[in-house]
């Protein structure tokens, strides 16, 4: 990683950071310190349904909540966390079925409301009295059916309203008006209380793009054609419509943002105002910045480099007009272009000042990535690395790869291929290209490629599409460590907004493309880990 990279996850450490807060527990219920859902949601889960924020003409407005356990009438309902009583009524939705309200304090100082909605009693099991403390897992009631659907619980989390059901409906984003997306909250604070947490961000809009670290320490989103600014950990700051997808944003110095639009448009923004405009080769491929200079690719592998206020630097030329962009990839100070052709691929290395500085044929399309020493490609079962201007081969997998696979380097050579294949197979090749060890990946195939990164190289990082962060040794692949943030359902999900940087000293900045960021000390995660593979 590189210095500056450095030095901005610093900062944002810093800013992320959990304040040493005072608590005073009302009612002597005490802290939240642990957090679940009310019912099972596996079938949610399973099924990638997710109503929160959703728009029902029926009832006028947007959703505040999820609706969960469909047709389970009967079943029993649990407090998510501890935490005091603040509304209890059979009747306080009227048909709708009866409500239970519980106010928790987190460790953090904040104070939660959950509502459990759409409840009844039973012979058995009755609402609590208000003023009641509760245990997480405590039974406040069962799923009722409401008279204007089916049976199911309405659960939702807000800042405000202790003591009324509220609306259930509202007429703009629910995240701005003080609700919290309910997976989203319960994955973030799980994962908050993490040993190895040190620092999370929130948002109230959902990136299309990985979200961006700026050197003030505020964070740039891009999200649809918006581009939005945030103070971490949850300060909206301000928002800009630029009419176009933005399909690629960088960070430039003073906390400037470089943003590309799909319609051909490069943006510079500083604090909400626009300071430059022009036009670039229209697409949906990144940019690479490399200090004051940006390189935009071309749909045909060309490269165009610009100054901040638009001044065009260099030009390196298209391939044949057939071929396109098919990936792009920013390293330590050059870009890697693969181009598809009616005769295969062209890989193709340009640096900073315009040079070319590799070029290379492939009968199929390798994937490739950035190494501290160059370049790594992953061409079938043979694994290339870049050797002044070329790229040969130094290692043989003997597995046939998938569309999924990816392939990351270490700091020490070591080389880590996801294969991609029906076993879905993790494994290492040393700095020789001799095979280390091979275990299948925990999480299974998916349909999306997991994000690979490697830190100081004695643990391999695998984020996949489903938000889940999986450390394994470097050593000898076993799992160290899962934690998961919501990554989205079927309807709100963008794998491509994706985050995961790791630096050398193993701080973790990850996102799953969803509301929250997260960031982690990867020395707690394993000491074991870091103090077996290092000399010495």
């Amino acid at each position: 990683m590189s210095v500056l990279y450095n030095c901005l996850l610093g900062v944002l450490l810093l800013l992320l950071g959990f304040g040493q807060t005072t608590i005073h527990a009302q009612a002597d219920c005490g802290i939240a310190d642990a957090i679940d859902y009310p019912i099972d949601i596996s079938d949610t889960l399973d099924q990638g349904y997710d109503d929160f924020g959703l728009f029902r003409a029926r009832f006028g407005g947007l959703h505040t909540a999820i609706d969960i356990g469909f047709n389970r009438r009967g079943e029993p309902v649990h407090a998510v966390a501890r935490g005091r009583v603040t509304y209890s009524d059979v009747n306080g939705w009227d048909t709708e079925k009866g409500v239970v309200i519980v106010e928790h304090v987190f460790p953090d100082g904040s104070t939660i409301y959950s509502v459990y909605g759409h409840m009844e009693q039973t012979d058995s099991i009755f609402f609590p009295v208000v003023g009641a403390c509760v245990e997480r897992g405590t039974i406040l009631g069962t799923i009722g059916w409401p008279s204007r659907g089916l049976p199911h619980l309405h659960y939702e989390l807000r800042n405000f309203l202790p003591d009324d059901g509220g609306p259930g409906y509202v007429d703009d984003n629910p995240l701005l008006d003080g609700w919290f997306h309910p997976l989203d909250f319960t994955n973030l604070w799980r994962a908050r209380l993490d040993p190895a947490a040190n620092g999370y961000a929130s948002f109230v809009d959902l990136p299309t793009l990985p979200p961006l670290l700026l050197d003030t320490g505020s964070i740039a989103l891009a999200s649809g054609t918006s581009l939005i600014s945030y103070q971490p950990p949850t300060t909206r700051l301000w928002e800009i419509d630029l009419q176009t997808a933005i399909t690629g944003i960088a960070g430039l110095s003073d906390g400037r943002i470089a943003a590309r639009t799909r319609g051909g448009q490069a943006v510079i923004m500083q604090n909400g105002r626009f300071l430059h405009v022009w036009e670039v080769d229209s697409g949906d491929a990144s940019f690479a910045v490399f200090g004051d200079t940006l390189l935009f690719p071309t749909q045909a592998g060309g490269v165009e480099a610009f100054s901040p206020t638009g001044h065009r630097l260099w030009t390196v030329e298209r391939l044949a007009d057939s071929e396109r962009l098919v990936d792009f990839q920013v390293g330590t100070s050059e870009v890697g272009l693969m181009v598809r052709g009616g005769q295969g691929s062209t890989w193709r290395v340009v640096n900073a000042q315009g040079s070319i500085t590799a070029e290379q044929h492939f009968e199929r399309t390798p994937i490739f990535a950035a190494t501290v020493r160059g370049w790594v490609l992953l061409d079938g079962m043979d694994v290339l690395r870049t050797n002044s201007s070329s790229a040969s081969s130094f290692a043989h997998t003997g597995i046939s790869t998938g569309r999924t696979a990816q392939i990351a380097s270490d700091v020490m050579g070591n080389i880590y291929v996801f294969a991609g294949d029906r076993d879905a197979k993790l494994l290492a090749l040393d700095a020789d290209g001799k095979l280390r060890w091979q275990v299948p990946y925990p999480t299974g195939l998916s349909a999306q490629a997991p994000l690979l990164d490697t830190g100081g190289g004695c643990m391999i990082y695998a984020l996949d599409a489903e938000g889940t962060l999986s450390v394994f040794s470097a050593l000898d692949g076993s799992l160290l460590h899962e934690i998961h943030l919501y990554a989205g359902g079927i309807s709100n999900r963008h794998p491509r907004a994706r985050l995961l940087q790791v630096d050398e000293t193993e701080s973790i900045l990850m996102g799953s493309g969803s509301l929250s960021l997260l960031s982690l000390n990867g020395n707690i995660i394993s000491q074991n880990a870091r103090q077996a593979c290092l000399p010495g």
